[in-house]
């Protein structure tokens, strides 16, 4: 009898999981049918372009125009205002000085990195650089180290005096 127990109890298994498996699952006919659903889409809502005049700078001048609760600017910047024509020449001199001492990380090269950070130094009557710092990051750490270190290897700049600047260093890979 106890050889015929393990064939009758998988028989039995089998036929019980039959049963459940085919036997006709009840129709709800209470729930109502679902509509389809629909998506529209829509245009963006139109915002008026923002006027470009020609005389807008690129860059602010940050020497001529400070508001009243600004901290004053150092001694070094405010000893000598510079004109707006000295300040592009000046600022086109102070850039090619600046690249000559930019160089691209190799561990940037290797990784792929690109970027554009900008930099404002502060230069006393001198023409030294006496303060450099990233004003927007490139988003890369090692990008704007390598933008500050050039700005700090510069030394002396012809910039006709003690004024503050505002440079990019753009990082592309060619």
């Amino acid at each position: 009898m106890s050889r015929l127990k393990l064939p009758f109890a998988l028989a039995l298994s089998a036929l019980v999981h039959a049963l459940l498996m085919f036997w006709p699952a009840p129709v709800d006919q209470a729930a109502p049918a679902r509509p389809a659903l629909q998506a529209r889409l829509q245009p963006p809502p139109q915002v008026p372009a923002p006027e470009v005049t020609e005389a807008a700078p690129l860059l602010k001048d940050t020497l001529t125009e400070q508001p009243a609760d600004a901290p004053p600017a150092p001694a070094a910047v405010q000893a000598a205002r510079p004109s707006p024509v000295s300040g592009a020449r000046a600022r086109e001199r102070a850039q090619r000085q600046l690249n000559r001492h930019v160089f691209y990380p190799q561990e940037a090269i290797d990784r792929g990195l690109e970027g554009e950070v900008k930099l404002r130094l502060l230069l006393d009557e001198r023409g030294r650089v006496i303060e450099a710092a990233v004003l927007a990051g490139s988003g890369h750490a090692v990008l704007d180290r390598a933008a500050l270190d050039a700005a700090r290897q510069i030394g002396r700049l012809e910039a006709g005096g003690a004024r503050e600047l505002l440079l990019p260093v753009v990082f592309r890979l060619d």
